[in-house]
């Protein structure tokens, strides 16, 4: 159901403004909205302003925070894939010790971090410059000998589509006073050293223009390039040793990691605190805001506010607030919020969908999948993760919840069809022992799909007619029941009577009802029109809406044709599996086709019965009834990452 909302307008003083934000925070209860939705905010806006969100320093805090947590979350101890958070009393959100012996470890560790990978950097430039001296290490040449007075030397690398020997001629053809030595040579590169007098250096720069050559750059490299080869490996060496020794401090340092966390949970915190502030409005002495609050914690909320001189009022909504929604079911069907929220919340005025959609959920899912063997490792796995690791509130534990009874349902129906993943004792029976086992079966899908059609149809048929249900009794709740007698009920005469008349048992008794339904809509569906002429007109238009209602119907085919699927699939594994026969090969290549195969299948299948019957949720069921639009309520508080916030601490 959809919880009861209270506008919460507060004036304070602002001695007191730090102390009440803080047990708002604390309690959890109040969002606080923006101040111009406070009643006379026009009057009182010229003689405020509003709050400053100073959170830059706060988020440059937060990534230095990260940066130290991904610096030693290599070497942290991992709690495993379903890790609790740790939990945390709210006090310690606000311990400027803690934070600040958080804060030194965070620059201590960034610091580590910056110095690890200065070294890695050296190490790879080091290593790209011995990639590049290794071609010249035969050169017994000191590289800062480009020359003397008279003489130059050129270093060159030619690419391998250079022809030397034209190289040669052309260079002996422009000067006699060059000489070219080759250095190395192979299959990509050329290494040459080019020796000239200083008056035929233009010439020989000519000619090489005419050919793909480089000049590699040594920089300020002194030394045989065997000698700073050598040099390069040893500082290598070193880098190396110094980042094993920096790592080995981020080891250690990783042992502290909660409380790197517990850290960056601080500004975390202290970021949400200052964005709220832009929402309050204050002058030199009191301040205003004013939010929402569940009605059912307003005597705990006047019980914080009455130990502050303030002055507060708490009033039910106006037709033009927008208040926002919270959700409260109970404990079975509190999962199921989160498939209603991935739709869209309810209006304000309208229903909470969810504890009609989840039995309706189970039921389709388990029929689409349809395999008792699926079903038992969804249920087990979803129950011993539920047992063993606990998870906190949140969409692993709604999505471990919904497991648990949708593998139920699905093992139901895995029953009622005869399948345990697919027919794999059937067709282990068959070939491999010769024999002929018949597994009983209420509904043979592949034989016989259409029963199972017809029990889709009316189970579809069910769901639509609980969802107009749901839409006559809105209209009722507010005031309008003979506009949805009129505008849904009737369709019911209609709807329910045209497949009796297929029956010739009660035949006559649909056709009465149809006609009758029919009639209704006729005369009821233009009692909006002034011209009176245009009331049976807009009628008899009206009854081409069984077209929309017919279609609906029609997606439930979609149940028949995944359980269908998924089945067939099931049973080409189980075929391929067997087909090498009984035998130690062939029990090998079973077992890792089964287990390939059947996860393959249980995934898509899976995952296809999740897609669609949330789809008849939304499309189908939505559509006969549901308002969205609500926006979620989300009250201050610490939202923290790492640490979960203790709810027994009190005041």
């Amino acid at each position: 159901m959809i919880l009861n909302m209270q506008k919460l307008t507060l004036i304070g003083f602002l001695a007191d403004k730090e102390s009440i934000l803080r047990d708002l925070m604390r309690k959890k209860c109040v969002q606080i909205e923006g101040a111009e939705s406070i009643r006379d905010y026009d009057s009182i806006s010229s003689i405020t302003v509003p709050g400053v969100c100073q959170t830059y320093e706060l988020e440059q805090e937060l990534t230095k925070f990260n940066a130290a947590i991904r610096a030693v979350s290599p070497y942290e101890q991992k709690g495993g894939l379903f890790a609790k958070k740790e939990r945390a009393e709210f006090s310690s959100m606000f311990d400027q010790s803690l934070f600040a012996e958080s804060c030194q470890l965070r620059d201590e560790i960034n610091e580590v971090s910056r110095q690890i990978n200065e070294q890695k950097s050296f190490v790879a430039r080091a290593q790209l410059q011995i990639t590049s001296l290794e071609p010249w290490a035969g050169l017994d040449l000191d590289l800062g000998v480009t020359g003397t007075r008279s003489t130059a030397l050129m270093y060159l690398t030619a690419g391998a589509d250079v022809d030397l020997n034209e190289l040669q001629k052309q260079l002996e053809e422009a000067t006699s006073l060059c000489m070219v030595h080759t250095v190395s040579s192979s299959s990509e590169l050329n290494c040459l050293l080019l020796i000239c007098h200083r008056s035929a250096q233009p010439q020989v720069l000519d000619v090489l223009k005419g050919f793909n050559t480089n000049r590699p750059d040594f920089g300020q490299l002194n030394g045989t390039p065997a000698e700073n080869i050598s040099l390069l490996k040893g500082r290598i060496e070193s880098s190396t040793k110094e980042i094993e020794r920096l790592t080995e401090q981020l080891k250690v340092a990783a042992t502290s990691a909660l409380l790197l966390k517990t850290g960056s949970d601080m500004v975390e915190v202290q970021i949400d605190d200052q964005k709220v502030r832009q929402n309050i409005f204050q002058t030199q002495s009191v301040f205003a805001l004013t939010g929402w609050i569940v009605a059912d914690d307003a005597p705990m909320l006047q019980k914080l506010l009455d130990r502050y001189q303030c002055y507060y009022t708490l009033a039910q909504p106006d037709e033009q607030d927008d208040p926002p929604i919270k959700l409260k079911n109970s404990k079975f069907v509190k999962p199921y919020e989160v498939i209603t929220e991935m739709y869209s919340l309810p209006a304000p005025n309208g229903i909470d969908p969810t504890p009609f959609l989840t039995p309706f959920f189970i039921l389709f899912f388990g029929m689409m999948l349809a395999d008792a063997g699926y079903g038992l490792i969804i249920f087990l796995l979803c129950l011993i993760g539920l047992k063993k690791a606990k998870p906190d509130e949140g969409f692993l534990k709604n999505a471990m919840q919904i497991g648990v009874s949708c593998g139920l349902s699905t093992i139901f129906w895995g029953v009622m069809y005869g399948g345990y993943f697919g027919n794999l004792i059937t067709q282990i029976s068959e070939s491999w022992f010769g024999k002929t086992v018949t597994v009983p079966a209420v509904f043979d899908m592949l034989n016989d799909p259409m029963s199972v059609m017809v029990l889709s149809f009316i189970l579809g048929a069910v769901h639509l007619f609980t969802g107009m249900a749901i839409k006559i009794y809105m209209m009722a709740k507010r005031g309008h029941l003979m506009d949805g007698l009129m505008d849904v009920g009737l369709w019911y005469l209609v709807l329910i009577g045209l497949p009796m008349m297929i029956l010739p048992a009660v035949s006559k008794v649909g056709m009465v009802l149809a006609i009758a339904g029919a009639v209704g809509l006729i005369l009821t569906q233009g009692r909006h029109e002034k011209n009176i002429l245009m009331r049976p007109i807009k009628g008899v238009m009206s009854l081409y809406d069984i077209t929309g209602y017919l279609s609906d119907v029609l997606s439930y085919s979609r149940i028949l044709a995944l359980g269908l699927a998924g089945g067939i699939i099931a049973n080409v594994f189980n075929l391929l599996g067997t087909m090498p026969g009984f035998n130690i090969i062939g029990v090998i290549a079973f077992v890792l086709i089964f287990v390939i195969g059947h996860v393959f299948n249980l995934a898509i299948s899976g995952l296809g019965a999740y897609v669609h019957t949330s789809r008849l949720q939304y499309v189908e069921f939505f559509g006969k009834f549901y308002e969205a639009g609500g926006r979620p309520f989300k009250p201050f508080k610490a939202n923290t990452k790492y640490t979960l916030i203790s709810d027994k601490e009190d005041f």
